[in-house]
Formats: structure tokens, C-alpha cells, sequence
């Protein structure tokens, strides 16, 4: 899980910082609690390759393995970057969003998911989990291609929580950065049609790559 989002772009460079940004919206979450049925939403990723003339074979080969494992993507584009230095690879993958009785679920098709774990008294914990077939899908990746090493460090998350109903809402934010402000444990009130951006510390994402998943927040619907 160590080199868990890095290791899929075949890496030949020394460097690879990038965000992973979901976003997640409010009534999705109602309703995958109120029919306990997964929701498949897109998620964009810029993965880097070699070079922008080897992208399409590169990305192309994680991009058939990890669909083994039933994880698709789709390869939108490939370009440099802004610094005209790396070669970057546009993906669309999907995220999923999980009712759960536990912490994690132990199944979904997204590359990542937010599980909606139900709590007692009314309480939903929100929690950011690879896709438990991922670290295997990584083991063939591993021995097909070859990589660079990457500390996961270099690997930021980035949550966005939309509040696309009509009230506010109240969550329960752990250690994080909430609107760029570095929080511990707080609550913010959501108002309708407003969004809450939560970057993950280093903590959170060390239990990611660690564990398989961190918390996000929690809150009562």
C-alpha cells in the first residue's frame, strides 16, 4: 500500500506529486444509507509517464491490469505540465460511495471509496478506503513495468464534501486542514449548496497507505 497511487503511472521520473480530490455530495451519502446500494462517481487524476509519446502505452498497460481486478479507467488525455517538464496523463476512474456496518467495506468497484460507516445514535462516520483489490492489482503492476520509487508522502488527499440539499448540516471534521486551516477535531456547519474542502494531515494519509483507510469526518442526516 506504500506506493499505493504512484506506482500506477509507471514512473521513470524522480518526482510525483499530485492530489487525489474527490468530491462527495450530501444527498449521494442520504441515499446510500437510506438503500443501503453503492454510487459510482467520476474522479480525475493527472498520473505521470516518461513522456507524452510513451503515455498512451504506459498508462495503457496499469490501465489493463487494473481492469482485471475490476477497476476501470479511461484514459482522457496526455500533456505536459504546466512547466513544460513532466509528462502528465488525464484518467478518469470512478470513486464509490459505501454504506458499511464497520470502518471498511470489502467490496467496491471504485479506485477509492467513501464509506458511510453507521454508528449509534443517529451518527455517520465518513472514511476515505482503497479498493481492497488494489494492493494485488499493484503486485502484477509491479512485476510487468517497471517503476520508480516514491515515498507516499508525495501523495495528497483532498476531500470535498457539497452540501447540494437544502439545510445545513453539521460535521464533526478530524485532524485535517478544513478550508486551509489546520483543525484537530471541529465542528462546521455546512450550509445548502455550499462545499467544505478537507485536506487530509500527514497522519491521515500515513493510515491510508498504511491501513487501507483513514477517517474523514462523522455527522448525524
Amino acid at each position: 500500500m506504500r506506493y499505493l497511487f504512484c506506482v500506477l503511472a509507471m514512473l521513470t521520473v524522480s518526482a510525483c506529486n499530485f492530489n487525489v480530490t474527490p468530491t462527495f455530495y450530501v444527498r449521494d451519502i442520504q441515499d446510500v444509507v437510506a438503500d443501503k446500494q453503492p454510487i459510482e462517481i467520476p474522479i480525475f487524476l493527472k498520473l505521470p509517464a516518461s513522456d507524452v509519446d510513451s503515455c498512451n502505452s504506459e498508462i495503457g498497460q496499469v490501465l489493463g491490469i487494473l481492469r482485471n481486478y475490476g477497476m476501470n479507467g479511461t484514459l482522457q488525455s496526455c500533456s505536459l505540465d504546466e512547466d513544460n517538464f513532466f509528462a502528465l496523463a488525464n484518467v478518469e476512474f470512478s470513486a464509490t460511495v459505501v454504506y458499511s456496518q464497520t470502518s471498511q467495506a470489502q467490496a467496491f468497484d471504485g479506485i477509492i471509496g467513501l464509506i458511510v460507516e453507521e454508528g449509534d445514535d443517529g451518527v455517520f462516520y465518513l472514511n476515505l478506503q482503497a479498493n481492497p483489490k488494489l494492493p494485488n492489482a499493484l503486485n502484477d503492476i509491479e512485476n510487468a513495468l517497471f517503476f520508480a520509487t516514491v515515498d507516499a508522502s508525495q501523495v495528497g488527499f483532498v476531500v470535498t464534501l457539497n452540501n447540494d440539499t437544502r439545510r445545513a448540516i453539521t460535521l464533526n471534521v478530524y485532524d485535517s486542514f478544513v478550508n486551509g486551516i489546520a483543525t484537530d477535531y471541529n465542528a462546521f456547519e455546512l450550509g445548502p449548496r455550499s462545499e467544505l474542502e478537507i485536506r487530509a494531515s500527514d497522519v491521515g494519509a500515513n493510515l491510508f497507505f498504511n491501513r487501507g483507510w483513514f477517517g474523514v469526518a462523522d455527522l448525524k442526516l
